[in-house]
């Protein structure tokens, strides 16, 4: 007969007891045994049931089946490993066996004070944050009585966002630690809860496993990493001792954290004083010729000599760099203050590329090869802020490339968007610096300053450009064998397209038969321009693609020549169709070609519009010819 207080007594005591039968029944079970163990057993239920499989549960239950006395470790259902012992009855008792389970663990504050100081000691020696990790797990495995020790770190680019930066003991022999997968709920967990996590890690074959805790290193605003602590067979960890080492994770964090930014204030150091050598160079370069050829200029006025005009077009190159080299300047301070604004419109892309390549085949002795779909493409975009950045693609890939070498530019649909490539055949950027060439004043390993000139600003802004108008600019290159840079834009959607409206540059040598055909062509929603001159015909045509050209037919050979003449020299990427307004076809016209009534009827004036601009161009259609692709 138990006396009445035993219960009482038990719940003072840390052990906590039952009863089981031969047959690993629980038969009887103290009040306080979930309070101290972490499981709830009920009376009938299997012993094993709240256990995890293991060595140790095994040994537990042979010793119990076979009636001898029992002592060792087992891992509860709740993940806690706990030390039990088997207690047989005397001979006159019932068969079964008394089985006390007391909480396993280390709670030494002192071990964690010696590891705080070593952490303390190697921040202090270095703040590179892999010696610093390195300390960290050395001195837990010597002070903590856990048998190894490791630190993952969050990093972009590695697979899962976690790097193992130190590991505890570098064995040669295969461990089941070494396959960490960082996808498992124990890690995920502590990273996401910021608040450590038990775990078991299994054996391999018949080898027992053993337990973890995954530590956050909670840093003030970031979680940076985790710490794995794995404990020898037969130990755990308990409540108190996890405390310790979240508070000594919480010092390795704030270690690494501090490491970390110091190595950034470094690095932007070392990236300001480059870019202040840069800067003064590239600067310079331009100002010392400028500064001769005006000192040149002065003497022959002062003399009364004239001032040949080839210095002055010099002139006017050194001072166009320079504006260059300060527009990146102030569009990088813009980019990071994110003060650069978009001046969005529809932009048909072919039309653009056309326009932004025709430019430097006038400024330079090199062969271009455009490519573009025969459809109109259309973006909604910063006109001037997309040839910004064709420019700096097309200028990179003439000053990479040898001469004579052709540059490819090709306009592409691909899903919902739409995509320019720039391929050069140069010299190629180095697989170690594709990753950072959008970076700011960043410059590939094998460009010098002697040779190539420049900030490093340019692929840094064309890239953020992309970006703020929800696209991207990538890379593909091989070093000695060229780059590929493309940009990818998102499409206009196709009812935003159906909506814009057609344009049709109408040329009429009357003013009054002008002035009606234009009044019936707006009417039906058509955007028209209208030309006295070649020129003022090539300025209004430059910003968006003219869709048809309607001619007059009573104009002179010389006019319509002229005028067809000047308008070849347009750069487009497509041919414009011609529709002739007059009685009959003059000598000069395609037989083939559109005649509507003139004077102007406006029925028959928009059918024949429509109908014209409906057909597609076949060989010897009368058209206003594409400027030439190959350039």
């Amino acid at each position: 007969m138990l006396p009445p207080d035993f219960e009482n007594v038990l719940a003072h005591l840390p052990q906590a007891t039952l009863r089981v039968g031969p047959d690993l029944k629980v038969q009887w079970l103290e009040v306080d045994f979930a309070r101290k163990v972490g499981v709830a057993p009920t009376i009938g239920r299997g012993l094993l049931e709240m256990m995890e499989y293991g060595r140790g549960r095994d040994a537990l239950e042979r010793a119990i089946r076979e009636g001898r006395a029992h002592e060792g470790h087992v891992i509860t259902s709740a993940l806690r490993q706990v030390r039990v012992q088997v207690r047989l009855p005397r001979e006159e008792e019932p068969p079964g066996a008394w089985v006390l389970f007391e909480p396993s663990g280390l709670d030494d504050e002192g071990a964690f004070s010696q590891v705080v100081q070593d952490v303390a000691r190697a921040v202090g020696e270095t703040l590179e944050v892999d010696s610093v990790c390195s300390a960290a797990v050395t001195a837990l495995v010597r002070c903590a009585r856990v048998r190894r020790a490791e630190v993952f770190l969050c990093e972009e680019g590695v697979p899962a966002g976690l790097r193992r930066a130190a590991i505890s003991d570098l064995a040669d022999c295969e461990s089941p630690e070494d396959a960490f997968d960082p996808s498992a709920d124990p890690f995920v967990q502590a990273l996401t809860t910021r608040r450590a996590q038990i775990g078991i890690q299994r054996g391999y074959g018949d080898a027992m496993g053993s337990i973890f805790a995954a530590v956050p290193l909670c840093a003030p605003r970031r979680t940076v990493g985790l710490l794995l602590l794995y404990k020898e067979q037969g130990a755990s960890f308990s409540v108190r001792e996890l405390d310790l080492w979240t508070a000594a994770a919480g010092q390795l964090a704030v270690a690494v954290e501090n490491a970390r930014l110091l190595r950034e204030a470094q690095a932007a150091l070392r990236v300001r004083e480059e870019f202040m050598s840069i800067a003064s160079h590239e600067l310079k370069t331009p100002l010392t010729p400028l500064k001769l050829s005006l000192y040149t200029m002065e003497r022959r006025i002062t003399t009364g000599q004239p001032v040949e005009l080839s210095s002055v077009l010099k002139s006017k190159r050194q001072v166009d760099r320079l504006v260059g080299l300060v527009d990146d300047l102030l569009d990088a301070s813009r980019l990071e203050l994110g003060k650069l604004d978009l001046d969005r419109a529809p932009l048909e892309v072919g039309q653009l590329v056309a326009e932004v390549v025709d430019q430097f085949r006038h400024a330079f002795d090199r062969p271009f090869v455009v490519d573009v779909p025969r459809q109109r493409v259309w973006v909604q975009g910063d006109r001037d802020r997309l040839e910004q950045v064709l420019v700096n693609l097309l200028e990179n890939a003439h000053k990479y490339s040898g001469a004579g070498e052709i540059i490819n530019v090709m306009v592409e649909e691909a899903g919902e968007e739409v995509l320019i490539r720039v391929k050069d055949r140069g010299i190629g950027i180095p697989g170690a610096d594709q990753a950072q060439v959008f970076q700011r004043f960043y410059r590939a390993r094998n460009v010098s300053h002697r040779n190539f000139g420049g900030l490093g600003l340019g692929l840094f802004i064309s890239h953020s450009i992309c970006k703020l108008h929800g696209g991207n600019l990538s890379l593909s290159s091989a070093e000695g064998h060229g780059s590929t840079f493309t940009v990818a834009m998102p499409r206009m959607a196709s009812r935003e397209v159906r909506q814009l409206p057609p344009r049709v540059l109408v040329l009429d040598e009357d003013r009054q038969h002008e002035a009606e055909a234009e009044r019936v062509l707006r009417a039906e929603g058509f955007e028209v321009l209208t030309a006295r001159t070649g020129d003022e015909a090539l300025r209004n045509a430059a910003a968006l693609p003219v869709d048809l050209i309607l001619l007059s037919a009573s104009a002179s050979q010389q006019e319509v020549g002229l005028f067809l003449e000047t308008f070849a020299t347009l750069p487009r990427a497509r041919p414009v169709p011609i529709l002739l307004a007059g009685a009959r076809r003059p000598a000069w016209a395609w037989e083939g070609t559109i005649l509507c009534a003139r004077p102007y009827r406006a029925d028959e004036l928009i059918a024949r519009v429509r109908n014209t601009l409906a057909l597609t161009p076949e060989p010897g259609w009368p058209v206003a010819e594409e400027a030439t692709v190959r350039m």
